[in-house]
């Protein structure tokens, strides 16, 4: 039978849903705070003002190699650097080596950064420069409607799953297409709009040559705060 209109799928959606945002609430919340007030330092210091203008520039000197080394440097190089750290050298028992994993990470995540990059700057080519409260609010819904529901959310979810499978599709199978969103997907895209969409505020509100740079400092301080949490719940970090 379809799942379509089953209220069981429905419930079973909203109930994963609502864990993730259990989940993600308080690292979200901290991020949040974190580049809230890089924000308003940015505004008001003139020494972190210049930290970002160079950064900009170095973005518009470099291009997309920018948002490709940023992205996949804050992705997967970061989360293996902290993890060592955490666990004070020790080996981690990992399902996958460590140079299969970032094989793996470092093309994936740096050709997000680089399709991030390129979304931003179709948002300035539709819209034009953050100069009106009417403007950001256009690429915020742009950015949470359109495409974090549509490419970017599904993306890393069907990649990662294929990832975590050995490169195969057995976790997909057995999903109707609609299943498989709203059990799969949908949970993860009500934890990134959670986490996500202040943080487009801030971003949208900024020169637009400062977007990528925001986005990549973002994501080195939500992959420390997640990577920090899995290894407190690891059991090589206990005792």
């Amino acid at each position: 039978m379809s799942d379509r209109g089953n209220p069981s799928l429905l419930r079973s959606a909203l109930s994963e849903a609502l864990r993730a945002l259990r989940e993600n609430l308080v690292p979200g919340l901290f991020l949040q705070g974190v580049m809230g007030a890089i924000a308003a330092l940015y505004l008001l210091n003139p020494a972190t003002r210049l930290t970002f203008d160079k950064l900009a520039l170095l973005r518009s000197q470099w291009g997309l190699l920018f948002s490709f080394a940023g992205t996949s440097t804050a992705s997967a190089i970061l989360p293996e650097l902290m993890r060592f750290i955490l666990c004070r050298g020790r080996t981690r028992r990992e399902q996958d080596p460590l140079w299969e994993r970032l094989i793996f990470g470092i093309p994936f995540w740096g050709l997000v950064g680089m399709q991030v990059d390129l979304f931003y700057r179709l948002q300035y080519r539709l819209f034009g420069p953050s100069d009106t409260i009417l403007v950001i609010i256009k690429k915020v819904l742009v950015d949470s409607l359109l495409y974090c529901p549509l490419l970017a959310v599904p993306q890393a979810v069907c990649v990662l799953l294929w990832r975590d499978h050995r490169f195969t599709f057995h976790g997909f199978r057995g999903h109707h297409p609609l299943r498989f969103y709203a059990l799969k997907i949908f949970p993860v895209l009500v934890a990134n709009w959670m986490v996500w969409i202040p943080l487009i505020c801030i971003i949208y509100a900024l020169p637009c040559a400062l977007g990528v740079p925001f986005f990549i400092v973002a994501q080195c301080f939500w992959v420390m705060v997640l990577t920090t949490l899995a290894s407190s719940r690891s059991p090589l970090s206990r005792g």
